[in-house]
């Protein structure tokens, strides 16, 4: 398998995945290139098989850190369990932390997988909400916890 920064000649590769996943498309706005943030995918035999994405928020919103977060990850359905979401993540903090010492990220609090996941990197949880940068859990029924790392 190997990690490497999306391109947007990736886009339809990433969408097989996504409706692999039965999750929401992604657009060629969402992987372009942009200084502030990374894009990646995993491929294996010239197949996309994941792709994450980093966020960079210049400012605080309410009690959510401003700096860089963790942002959306889709892994294809026979590809899970597998580390694929584990290698996303440690290129996608190597990122974060080539340029900060502290990176964030949030979860519904019913997504045991990505919280065990993130634990094992070290994030801890530091705050509660219903709603993070405008995003809420199961239509505002569930809370989602932020989460930090420092390198």
């Amino acid at each position: 398998m190997q990690i490497r920064e999306c391109t947007l000649d990736d886009l339809g590769q990433v969408n097989a995945v996504c409706d692999a996943s039965a999750r929401t498309r992604w657009t060629s706005e969402m992987i372009a290139p942009r200084s502030d943030r990374v894009v990646l995918v995993a491929v294996t035999q010239g197949e996309v098989i994941g792709v994450a994405k980093t966020h960079f928020h210049s400012d605080p919103e309410g009690r959510s850190p401003a700096g860089h977060y963790l942002g959306g990850m889709v892994v294809a359905p026979g590809f899970r369990r597998r580390r694929v979401g584990s290698a996303l993540t440690l290129a996608r903090l190597e990122w974060i932390w080539s340029r900060t010492s502290v990176a964030h990220y949030f979860a519904n609090e019913h997504n045991t997988a990505s919280i065990r996941m993130h634990d094992a990197l070290g994030f801890q949880p530091v705050a509660r909400f219903s709603e993070i940068r405008g995003v809420t859990a199961d239509d505002g029924r569930s809370e989602l916890t932020l989460f930090a790392a420092s390198r």
